[in-house]
């Protein structure tokens, strides 16, 4: 078995069982100090809960979001992209068809261009960002910069891969690489966000919703 065998077959689906018990131990977590005795316990208000979660993800909903337009913008369309092109590039869409039989609609080739270059401005972005505003860069841990960088690397020699610019297996086999050890890091890095968000904004909107009145809560 070859590198490019190995990085394709084992490490990624160890890099998924990775993530799948990453994740599950992380619900257990949230479980736990959830009944934890010693937690402030929001007031069972349903509405203000999911109200926070559903503002939380629209453009502008949220004062902090007006207040940080460009930020908004970049952020929401980074979520997009970043999700979006793993899922819906052909050429993904073809790997799983031949390997599991399963298909679905794909966005064409150019807007998956667009959406690739876009998420490496973004990374671009987000670094500098962390470097530069001062309440960014003081919660700033090392892991974020590695996320920002495995993300651009992933996409990059994505783009480079199927464009077939430079040497094809070597970059091939980083892409692949960066993408199984993002998966992997997932559950153990800000990118458990994606589990963990709803949770969080449901807490803080029903604790904090009715008394500060606020739905960036």
């Amino acid at each position: 078995m070859d590198f490019y065998e190995l990085v394709r077959g084992p490490l990624a689906m160890l890099s998924f069982a990775i993530l799948i018990i990453g994740l599950c131990f992380r619900l257990v977590i949230f479980y736990s100090k959830g009944t934890n005795p010693k937690m402030l316990y929001p007031k069972e208000n349903l509405s203000n809960g999911f109200k926070s979660i559903f503002f939380g993800i629209i453009p502008f909903a949220t004062r902090f979001m007006r207040d940080r337009p460009l930020f908004t913008i970049i952020t929401f369309l980074f979520h997009v992209c970043v999700l979006t092109v793993p899922v819906f590039f052909m050429a993904h869409i073809v790997l799983w068809f031949e390997s599991y039989g399963l298909l679905w609609q794909g966005i064409s080739n150019t807007m998956a261009d667009y959406m690739t270059l876009f998420v490496m401005f973004a990374c671009i972005f987000f670094f500098i960002r962390r470097l530069t505003v001062k309440e960014i860069k003081m919660v700033s841990q090392p892991s974020d910069f590695i996320l920002l960088i495995l993300i651009f690397v992933s996409f990059l020699t994505g783009f480079l891969a199927f464009h077939q610019f430079g040497p094809y297996r070597p970059i091939l086999i980083l892409h692949i690489l960066s993408c199984d050890i993002l998966i992997a890091m997932i559950p153990f890095s800000r990118l458990r966000h994606m589990i963990a968000y709803p949770f969080s904004r449901y807490y803080m909107g029903a604790d904090f919703g009715p008394s500060l009145e606020s739905q960036d809560w």
